[in-house]
């Protein structure tokens, strides 16, 4: 399967999708669609693999509340790398990945608290022939909010089945893992946010030989040109450093991406604070470049 057009295929789709949805109008419905290019640096295996690749990227998310506290949220994304090998046959990047997810959650002015859970696919490393990946997770979240500042927490559990042509078991990639996120969103002007998160994730892989532990972490600024008109623009960085312990020998990789992207909003005529407090909560990591390692 050619994960790269699937990608962006269901990015496509996404976003056609949940703009059908904006233009119903319904007040109990909010949302917004993104769409990015970003640019990836990465270096493993001691520098003989490092790389550096283009990608377009998109999500959207649509929030359905149900009554004053009850709300439905959910979220597509999809992604296309355009990598290159390193060697003829031999790929450590991720080419493509879809992955979806539902938050059902309670939200009054001070807090939400609620539960979410999703699933992916995603194109894995190839070595002459290609592995990858379908990827599950289930967790809690939950968010404070104290004046112009957001504060949010979750915590789960990571799941993954490989499709190689290898065959064999099918535990290739991160498998039984567990994650904690962190997230503070800090609204410095109506048309000013900035964005940092951390997390960590730790589990095993390659069929049970290796314990793999992930410490990811990101920051973000979004500028609405326009105080309450649905656009806004943004740029972000993402980066994480991966650790694969086999035992004697261990294997360390470094990721760092920059993003440039735009956003458009429905369903709430406000600020940004508006937006993210009365429209979708919460946000999704691409847990698939995480699962195979890309």
């Amino acid at each position: 399967m050619n994960w790269k057009l699937a990608g962006m295929a269901g990015t496509a789709l996404s976003v056609l999708a949940l703009s059908g949805v904006s233009i119903a109008g319904a007040n109990k419905f909010t949302g917004n669609v993104s769409l990015a290019v970003g640019q990836t640096f990465q270096d493993d295996l001691g520098g003989v693999f490092d790389d550096s690749y283009t990608s377009i990227s998109g999500d959207a998310k649509l929030n359905v509340a149900f009554s004053n506290n009850i709300n439905l949220q959910l979220d597509f994304a999809g992604n296309g790398g355009f990598s290159d090998d390193s060697i003829p046959g031999f790929s450590l990047d991720r080419d493509a990945g879809f992955q979806g997810a539902a938050h059902v959650y309670y939200r009054n002015d001070r807090y939400a608290v609620g539960l979410f859970a999703g699933a992916g696919v995603s194109s894995g490393p190839s070595f002459v022939a290609a592995a990858d990946a379908e990827y599950y997770f289930v967790g809690a979240q939950g968010q404070y909010y104290w004046n112009n500042f957001t504060l949010g927490l979750e915590g789960g559990y990571l799941d993954s089945s490989a499709d190689s042509a290898f065959g064999g078991p099918d535990d290739l990639f991160l498998n039984s893992a567990w994650f904690a996120n962190a997230e503070v969103r800090w609204y410095a002007t109506p048309k000013v946010a900035l964005i940092a998160n951390l997390g960590y994730i730790s589990g095993e892989a390659l069929f049970g030989n290796a314990d793999v532990d992930t410490l990811h972490w990101g920051a973000k600024a979004e500028y609405w040109p326009e105080e309450k008109e649905p656009l806004s623009l943004w740029v972000a960085y993402e980066g994480r450093t991966t650790n694969a312990d086999f035992g004697p020998v261990e294997v360390d990789k470094d990721t760092h991406t920059v993003k440039i992207g735009l956003t458009i909003h429905f369903g709430v005529d406000g600020t940004q604070q508006d937006n993210d407090r009365h429209g979708p909560a919460f946000n999704t990591m691409d847990y698939g470049a995480v699962v195979v390692g890309g």
